[in-house]
């Protein structure tokens, strides 16, 4: 049975700090003072939502928003900290996929969020709920390098959700993101994809020589590439590959990581990942 629309909208939001406040990694922190707080946005709205209304789960109408992110504090480096939260704010407010957006420079969370819930009631035609979550964790980091990785999940009607997730890389002299090209030596390309095509088949247990098409990945002339959804860890350079991007919904996407032992020689050796070189 078709519900008729409610033109009510029951808003809440939250604003709160976990408990988990963090440092950086001993080496960064002694040379750059920098630390974090986990901090957690929430806000819904719709005809029938929980926790503002006593309707049961089954008979939810609600559009809800959920933000959780590091805020970066420092006394020594305060510049420093202001530019990588304004960058991770940004992410926050960008989508997984495609070119960045212009909104993401002046909106707020809170503006985000009521526009997103804003959508959701003014559809009449809506009768399931709407969600979005996305969220911003530190994975990695030296005292030259940050590692950080954006997922995000969200629902707004249609056959199945939609997730992602991407890695940035930060340099921690000026908060600005690092490439491949800014890591690897020149003509890296060829080398770092052998070894990424290795990674990868390993991580989708892939035989050696398999087709890939066959297998059900779509690479240009069937020939595998790395794309630039990279992240820098302890144990070499990992890299994913969202849903959609090289193979059908159903597969899923594939993270898989490249081992330092295997591109040694391709990392600049005065570069920002020097002391992972030969």
């Amino acid at each position: 049975m078709r519900l008729p629309f409610l033109p009510i909208i029951l808003l809440a939001s939250v604003l709160s700090a976990c408990d988990n406040s963090s440092k950086l990694a001993d080496e960064t922190v002694s040379s750059l003072g920098i630390s974090y707080q986990m901090r957690e946005f929430k806000r819904q709205g719709g005809s029938k939502c929980p926790e503002t209304t006593t309707v049961k789960a089954e008979d939810t109408l609600c559009a809800s928003v959920k933000f959780s992110y590091p805020e970066i504090s420092s006394v020594t480096q305060p510049e420093l900290a202001s530019k990588m939260n304004a960058l991770i704010k940004q992410q926050l407010l960008d989508q997984i996929e495609g070119a960045p957006s212009e909104l993401a420079e002046t909106q707020s969370l809170e503006s985000f969020a009521d526009s997103f819930i804003q959508d959701y009631t003014q559809d009449s035609n809506n009768f399931t709920s709407w969600e979005l979550e996305r969220s911003v964790r530190i994975i990695h980091n030296t005292n030259t390098l940050l590692t950080l990785l954006f997922e995000e999940f969200g629902f707004t009607g249609g056959a199945h959700p939609f997730n992602g997730s991407r890695f940035i890389v930060l340099n921690l002299a000026d908060a600005q993101p690092v490439s491949l090209e800014d890591l690897m030596n020149p003509g890296y390309e060829a080398a770092l994809n052998v070894a990424g095509e290795k990674a990868f088949r390993e991580a989708r247990q892939l035989t050696d020589h398999s087709s890939l098409e066959e297998d059900g990945f779509n690479f240009a002339n069937n020939a595998f590439v790395l794309n630039d959804n990279y992240g820098v860890n302890k144990d070499g350079l990992s890299f994913i590959f969202n849903s959609y991007e090289i193979a059908p919904y159903v597969m899923g996407p594939t993270e898989f990581t490249i081992p330092y032992e295997d591109i040694r020689s391709l990392i600049r050796p005065n570069g920002l990942l020097g002391s992972k070189a030969q």
